[in-house]
């Protein structure tokens, strides 16, 4: 949340808590820049995105039957390899 210009919807804070320590943005619901994974699998417009074995980063869930309940979003650009940002409409589903 709060990337390529885009302010952060919400940022966790709670004095003496390093887990809320107001550093980590946090998006619920719209648009977010995602650092997003597409070394195993491009990233298109549309696809659905879930959680990545690299950290902090999401990719495409290629399996909908395994992502139900798992999906962050949709992805509304393109992220052809590597590891890149996405813009995301955040939908927890």
């Amino acid at each position: 949340s709060g990337a390529n210009g885009l302010a952060a919807g919400m940022v966790l804070h709670a004095d003496g808590d390093a887990l809320a320590s107001g550093k980590h943005p946090v998006a619920l619901t719209g648009r977010v820049w995602v650092r997003c994974d597409a070394t195993q699998v491009p990233i298109r417009p549309g696809d659905l995105l879930t959680t990545s074995a690299l950290p902090g980063h999401a990719m495409a869930a290629t399996d909908p039957g395994s992502a139900a309940g798992a999906v962050l979003g949709k992805a509304m650009t393109a992220l052809e390899a590597g590891t890149g940002m996405v813009l995301v409409l955040v939908s927890l589903q």
